[in-house]
């Protein structure tokens, strides 16, 4: 299992601080074929989003859609200065997560550190 996150090895401190929803978030990254991702790379599988007790499939082009979405999304909470307790609204696959300002950017990085290690593992001939 190719986990990015590793979210076994969060402390009960950080879990207290942060809460069960970042603490569990996690990107199990599937195994990819060359063959396909080498011929069709949007439409290979990336792996699978796991946030708030759900469980969302990506392929590599909707992972790099709500890598840019989270993105857009936490530049537009920081503008704004939210408070940090507030809910916000972002939508990954129709899926509708509501999640505070330290859960939007643990998603953002997580989203984006799985598509890095996607690229590398694919460049470095690993095929995860």
């Amino acid at each position: 299992m190719n986990s990015i996150n590793h979210p076994w090895g969060i402390t009960d401190k950080f879990r207290t601080k942060y809460g069960q929803t970042w603490s569990d978030m996690d990107f199990i990254v599937s195994k990819i074929n060359s063959y396909h991702f080498r011929n069709n790379p949007l439409d290979t599988v990336g792996g699978t989003l796991r946030i708030a007790h759900k469980e969302i499939k990506l392929t590599y082009k909707e992972l790099l859609s709500a890598s840019k979405n989270s993105s857009d999304m936490l530049k537009s909470v920081y503008f704004e200065r939210i408070a940090k307790d507030v809910n916000v609204v972002i939508d990954i696959n129709n899926i509708s997560l509501y999640l505070k300002k330290h859960e939007l950017a643990r998603l953002t990085e997580t989203l984006a550190d799985s598509i890095g290690c996607i690229d590398k593992s694919y460049q470095l001939g690993l095929y995860l």
